[in-house]
């Protein structure tokens, strides 16, 4: 089963991506420590990166995921209410770009190629 890491700090939002991707794992994290913490626990196949972490910008999280040793290799989508940042993450070094609100499909497709087959 894959695995998909997803760093949010609304608690909601976990059990929303885990019912549209349900032949996948979702392991929440509010945070970079406790997303650091998770990879290190169970490596995760791809990271749903939200941009708006409270007072923090999820793109300044970035060099930091990239650099951690659980992660390296790991595909890092970015997931944000802001549509029009998508530039911004490509450009920053994520691998994709999902907008909320999404439909399930968007996100299906926008994790498909990151996860097992029949996920």
């Amino acid at each position: 089963m894959s695995r998909v890491l997803l760093i949010d700090d609304e608690p909601d939002m976990a059990g929303l991506v885990a019912m549209c991707l349900d032949a996948a794992e979702v392991v929440r994290a509010p945070d970079l420590a406790e997303a650091v913490a998770e990879a290190r626990r169970q490596r995760p196949d791809v990271v749903l990166l939200d941009l708006a972490l409270g007072s923090t910008d999820g793109l300044e999280l970035l060099p930091q995921l990239r650099s951690e040793p659980a992660l390296a290799g790991v595909p890092i989508v970015a997931f944000t209410v802001h549509g029009s940042r998508e530039r911004e993450a490509m450009a920053s070094g994520t691998d994709g770009f999902v907008a909320k609100p999404f439909k399930a499909a968007r996100l299906r497709r926008a994790l498909a190629p990151y996860l097992d087959a029949g996920s």
